[in-house]
């Protein structure tokens, strides 16, 4: 009885699938409701994270310690022989990428964290253990590596070790019991990641960054249920099915947790087993497995590798296409940066490819979708990788030249299926916009805005304030704000013609506080009579992303500063480079900059760059629509030249490093105006204290208005309409 009873329990790997498809139905039932159950998820990897790190440093030393020098250097070599044959499969899928790129226009959406400086990549500090027990607190996995490596390289020579690494083994069962014990509770922590995700995750107007998504999730499948699987299956003992099926559970909870990190010791111990029912176990090929599953996670693994295939993608995706000329240095420069992280190797290789750095927030984006069969990918190379050096460390390798023939023909065959019938199905099957430009255009305001005129300067009268600036806007029921045209993104017209933005944002709420309408008195862009009038009425206040400056500051009176901005240069794609740090752009010869009619912008590039030829604008869109080469740059402010990207997506944002200049904004009223300046200096003050700066920021200055307000679709709200 209680054993046809344990034969109906479901196995662990098909618990966890359950448990998988459990948690997208509750996702997509309960929408953005079912976040909270994300905190399991969370504990769930927090118990698997607990035994990794002390399963890698004794493995490798108990894995190293027990070999002889000899075995080590034959091990080395036979697995080493391994992983350059990866990586070659790897670099050689992502030249074959590129055949499932439609023909389709390209361009790229505005930066959102231009003013960060790119993190070092320091390979000192992540690859020496200068402070092993630091490297452990800070889980510096490639240090600890290296230290484990060099103890149980010293261990192989010391007499009498026997002990020690009995005492390992013992360490080695508990931290595996503790890890095994933790897995039977994947089920639980499996539909707590999975449901939150699926509840939270917005699928929708994705555009064409599913050529990515699409072309990626296909090719990591492709490399781990046929050309790694079947890789172990022509060249050794071991069954194709074998390969999978033994592994599985740990794979599954790789996908489904998006880490490969906390299922090592459930990997090293279903590899073991694998060799065992293959009857291939022996101490060598523990030895082997010990050393290559930690090993193989700090090298540049398949799916870590096939991330480089983004690059291509992203100039295709901006109109800057990688040359097959360029492929070479993009190839191996790619290889060498990834020993790194990605999240650093990435702007790398961008820049490298004069591609947009605007496209590496696209691919924070697109690995949501990614990343988890990017894991996948990198758990089965761990095993194939394993298997396959533990069949050489014991003289069960086998060449068979035909079966390798027709494994390498079916492969070849199948990926070029695969990309070009992607190609053909984007082509032909998927329609496709560019979107950026009507995201901004069709932004609207955040909050409800007040009753609005637009009128130009000349239809405008001066007005007396004899009783006080407020009380004359009181008395005409209308709060008169001067603007300038061409200021994106604080001020501009959106697709329906109403003037929207970061300022007109506030302009709209200083009324609403004032208890009146509001009437926006559109400016000339090269007048500069600002003082003149606000003094005489024709308007009470200049919300128009207005630099504070000592040569403004004696015509008009600053109100409090509400935002900095960052100068910097806005340049076409392929030249951001020669403009992101003070000496490459101080060693330009006489570089033709263009630059709008601010005194304070003229004279900083003047001290700056003194033997620029500069050019005084009008409107920065004289820049856009210049011919090719007539402007080197325009120099202008990182977040309104990030806004004019978006319309003109071949131009970027460069700021030269370590030159990160901020400079003030603030809005001018007239000098005699103490009262309405003491009200206006104290709203922008509360304004900020209650977060509606804040929020005013993220909805027009980072973009976050082009963005869908709605929940996200689910049944419970949008089918059964159970909840608001």
């Amino acid at each position: 009885m209680n054993t046809g009873a344990r034969r109906r329990t479901p196995s662990l790997s098909v618990q966890i699938l359950i448990a998988l498809v459990l948690g997208v139905a509750a996702g997509l039932f309960f929408g953005e409701l079912i976040q909270p159950i994300s905190l399991l998820g969370d504990v769930f990897i927090g118990l698997l994270q607990m035994t990794v790190l002390p399963f890698v440093l004794v493995s490798l030393v108990s894995g190293l310690g027990r070999l002889s020098y000899a075995e080590t250097r034959v091990m080395a070599l036979k697995g080493g022989g391994f992983v350059l044959l990866f990586w070659v499969i790897a670099l050689a899928v992502t030249l074959l990428f590129t055949l499932a790129f439609p023909d389709w226009e390209s361009a790229t959406f505005f930066s959102t964290s231009l003013v960060e400086s790119a993190s070092d990549f320091d390979l000192v500090d992540l690859y020496i253990p200068s402070n092993p027990f630091a490297s452990l607190t800070n889980s510096v996995v490639p240090a600890i590596v290296l230290f484990s490596l060099a103890l149980g390289l010293a261990v192989i020579g010391v007499p009498g070790k026997g002990g020690f690494l009995a005492d390992l083994d013992v360490v080695t069962q508990a931290l595996m019991s503790i890890a095994q014990f933790v897995a039977r509770l994947a089920p639980i922590g499996v539909f707590a990641l999975v449901g939150a995700a699926a509840g939270t995750l917005d699928v929708h107007d994705l555009g064409r960054l599913q050529v990515y998504i699409v072309t990626y999730i296909a090719a990591a499948l492709l490399l781990s249920l046929w050309i790694l699987p079947a890789m172990v299956s022509v060249l050794t003992p071991i069954p194709y099915r074998r390969v999978l099926a033994t592994t599985q559970d740990a794979l599954i909870t790789a996908f489904a947790t998006g880490s490969l990190l906390i299922v090592l010791p459930l990997l090293s111990e279903r590899l073991k087993e694998l060799l065992q029912g293959t009857d291939m176990r022996s101490g060598d090929t523990d030895s082997a497995v010990d050393l290559v599953v930690p090993i193989n996670f700090n090298l540049p693994n398949l799916g870590k590798l096939l991330s480089l295939a983004f690059v291509p993608f992203a100039g295709w995706f901006a109109g800057a296409t990688v040359g097959a000329e360029q492929f070479p240095m993009f190839l191996i420069s790619g290889l060498v940066s990834f020993f790194g992280e990605v999240v650093v190797a990435l702007p790398f290789l961008l820049d490298l490819m004069r591609i947009p750095a605007d496209m590496f927030q696209l691919f924070v984006t697109v690995d949501v979708f990614t990343g988890r069969f990017g894991t996948l990918l990198a758990g089965v190379h761990t095993v194939v990788l394993a298997l396959l050096t533990a069949a050489a460390v014991s003289g069960r390798v086998r060449l068979r030249w035909g079966a390798l023939a027709r494994y390498a023909g079916i492969s070849l065959i199948l990926t070029l299926v695969l990309f070009l019938g992607l190609r053909y199905v984007f082509q032909n099957l998927v329609p496709q916009e560019y979107l950026g430009y009507r995201d901004l255009v069709e932004m609207d305001l955040g909050a409800d805005p007040v009753g609005v005129k637009a009128t130009e300067l000349k239809a405008v009268s001066p007005t007396s304030a004899d009783g006080g600036r407020i009380e004359a806007i009181k008395q005409r029921g209308t709060l008169r704000v001067g603007y300038r045209k061409d200021v994106l993104p604080f001020v501009f017209r959106n697709a329906r013609g109403q003037i929207v933005g970061f300022d007109a944002e506030m302009a709209h709420q200083l009324a609403r506080d004032l208890g009146v309408e509001l009437e926006l008195v559109q400016l000339d862009s090269s007048d500069q009579d600002i003082g003149g009038y606000l003094d005489d009425g024709r308007i009470d206040i200049l919300m128009t992303g207005l630099s504070v400056t000592p040569e403004d500051a004696t015509r008009v009176r600053f109100s409090e500063p509400y935002m900095d901005v960052t100068l910097a240069f806005v340049v076409p794609d392929y030249r951001r480079s020669e403009f992101n740090s003070r000496e490459k752009v101080q060693a330009l010869q006489r570089p033709r900059i263009a630059v709008m009619e601010l005194p304070y912008y003229i004279n900083a590039l003047q001290r700056y760059l003194p033997n620029a030829e500069l050019e005084i604008l009008d409107s920065p869109r004289a820049f856009f629509k210049a011919e090719e080469g007539e402007y080197d740059a325009l120099f202008y402010s990182a977040e309104s030249g990030s806004g004019w990207t978006l319309v003109y997506p071949r131009f970027s944002v460069a700021i030269p490093q370590p030159d990160v200049v901020a400079v003030p904004l603030a809005y001018a009223l007239p000098r005699d105006a103490r009262e309405l300046g003491d009200y206006v200096d104290t709203w922008v003050t509360l304004r900020r204290k209650t977060g509606f700066i804040d929020r005013a920021y993220r909805y027009w200055i980072l973009g976050k208005g082009a963005e869908g307000k709605q929940p996200r679709w689910s049944v419970i709200r949008d089918v059964l309409g159970w909840v608001d």
